[in-house]
């Protein structure tokens, strides 16, 4: 199976910021979308996975469809993306400079 790196962080980033919106705790999110607190705890830490019904029921407890669910989870892998290639562009470029550097002193 493919692994996606960026979707454990992106879901749990979604995840979080719905809750924070919400003005709901983790122990509440859990109990409304009927998960154990452990299990929704460890999906933010993104030590966990969640399945299908798992997201389904976190968007059912709160109150967001969830093809809205999977657009920002889509946009927050983009974010990371970007980031992540902004970083390696900025480290190309110091390696440049620094080998232009040694070249100087030789």
């Amino acid at each position: 199976m493919k692994v996606y790196p960026y979707l454990s962080s992106a879901i749990a980033r979604v995840i979080e910021a719905l809750r924070a919106e919400r003005g709901m705790t983790k122990s509440s999110l859990a109990d409304f979308a009927c998960l154990e607190r452990r299990y929704l705890r460890d999906i933010e830490r993104e030590l966990k996975k969640p399945t299908v019904n798992a997201i389904y029921s976190i968007c059912e407890a709160l109150r967001v469809q969830p093809e809205d669910f999977f657009r920002r989870v889509s946009e927050e892998i983009e974010k990371r993306k970007n980031s992540e290639r902004r970083v390696a562009s900025i480290n190309k470029a110091m390696s440049s400079v620094k080998a232009q550097s040694d070249e100087e002193k030789v």
